[in-house]
């Protein structure tokens, strides 16, 4: 496993393998904490969950500096670490990358011990490690038709039709597959090959968001379900007052979830893509 420390400004300190000082300790790398809120019911045994919810967590390690050197370590070491300031611990475990966010909430240093160690605690207050990249699944895909013969340097074509490159998959409806371990929100992405009218995009249990606009060839529809980041554009404009009455923030259920996408007229014309990342415990 390789751990690193990526601060606010993008330097990054590697906290394993650096020959610096040694990670001697790291708790919090995998804690979930879940707040339930219930009431009772007259005349029912037990109660009713009402609420639930994932607590913040804190990441503690333990830097161990194992050199006479103690200053030199520690004005490099702080660098990169600074209270009060965001920062981002990136995770590698074999081809698995994850990153989890947080602010810096206490740095604590004893001196005079036999054993010197910078204590550092980030407060993650999205308390779910995420994919450090995006998964971009699409809905309309592209169909490669741009082959080769056996022959060198020889390709086929037809000669009065053109030479087709791809054409657009007119299978609306797809099976999304969230190997995390939440629900997480994505951005979904609509672009009009040419005339769409009302697009809306439906999961398996019939949840739905969609907008109440005619859109022209090339125009772009981003809607955000990302926990405090929605939002829905139209050429980078937000047309909030056109999301369709009824529509949900959609967030992409862990496991299979079935997607179809839709419009009062031409949804052959569009093409969708949702962009998401994994949240892991």
């Amino acid at each position: 496993m390789k751990l690193e420390y990526i601060s606010e400004s993008g330097d990054v300190l590697s906290l394993t393998n650096n020959n610096m000082f040694k990670l001697s300790n790291v708790d919090g790398l995998t804690t979930a904490s879940v707040e339930l809120s219930s009431s009772t019911i007259s005349g029912m045994d037990g109660d009713v969950i009402t609420n639930r919810r994932t607590f913040p967590r804190s990441i503690i390690f333990d830097l161990s500096i194992e050199t006479a050197d103690v200053e030199t370590v520690k004005r490099y070491v702080f660098q990169y670490i600074k209270p009060k300031k965001a920062a981002t611990l990136q995770m590698t475990t074999g081809e698995r990358v994850l990153q989890i966010s947080g602010v810096v909430e206490s740095i604590n240093m004893p001196r005079f011990t036999n054993s010197v160690i910078i204590q550092v605690t980030l407060y993650c207050s999205n308390p779910y490690w995420q994919d450090a990249y995006h998964v971009t699944e699409d809905i309309s895909s592209v169909i490669d038709l741009h082959y080769f013969t056996d022959y060198d340097d020889d390709m086929l074509y037809f000669e009065e039709d053109g030479i087709p490159f791809g054409e657009y998959d007119t299978n609306l409806t797809k099976i999304i597959v969230n190997n995390g371990d939440v629900d997480v929100g994505m951005e979904i992405h609509v672009i009009a090959l040419d005339t769409v009218t009302n697009p809306v995009i439906y999961n398996s249990s019939g949840e739905y968001i969609g907008a109440n606009v005619t859109m022209a060839a090339n125009d772009e529809i981003i809607i955000s379900t990302v926990k405090g980041k929605k939002s829905i554009t139209l050429n980078g404009e937000s047309i909030f007052p056109k999301l369709k009455q009824g529509s949900t923030w959609l967030q992409l259920k862990t496991g299979e979830d079935e997607y179809t996408i839709n419009s009062d007229e031409g949804e052959q014309n569009v093409y969708f893509s949702l962009i998401y990342k994994r949240a892991f415990v």
